[in-house]
């Protein structure tokens, strides 16, 4: 199921995020930010052929909790990228098919 993966990334993610910036653990912050991220993600309305959150067309996040989840993708990203790179790159070609697609819908014929 790939909302499961998504929401393993989302955790470890985090988890790389909350350590780098010295947090206490268990950190109540983070905790709660993910508990957000994985209900809006299990409550997801787009299932059924969904790439990613950041390629999707509606935001399920309040701007407070977009803004921190931007951080944490924003600092997590390039160590995610050490610790595991097939997903990273599977993600990346997920991600760029999806916008092709999307690019390709509003303007037919070119």
């Amino acid at each position: 199921m790939k909302t499961k993966s998504e929401i393993g990334i989302v955790k470890d993610m985090i988890e790389i995020y909350c350590t780098g910036m010295n947090h206490r653990k268990p950190c109540m912050d983070c905790d709660a930010l993910f508990s957000y991220a994985e209900k809006r993600s299990l409550s997801c309305p787009h299932e059924e052929g969904k790439v990613f959150c950041s390629v999707c067309r509606i935001h399920c996040y309040d701007d407070i909790h977009r803004e921190k989840i931007r951080d944490v993708m924003r600092y997590s990203s390039r160590r995610y990228f050490l610790k595991h790179p097939a997903t990273t790159i599977s993600h990346g070609m997920a991600v760029l098919k999806k916008k092709r697609e999307e690019k390709a819908k509003r303007s037919p014929g070119a």
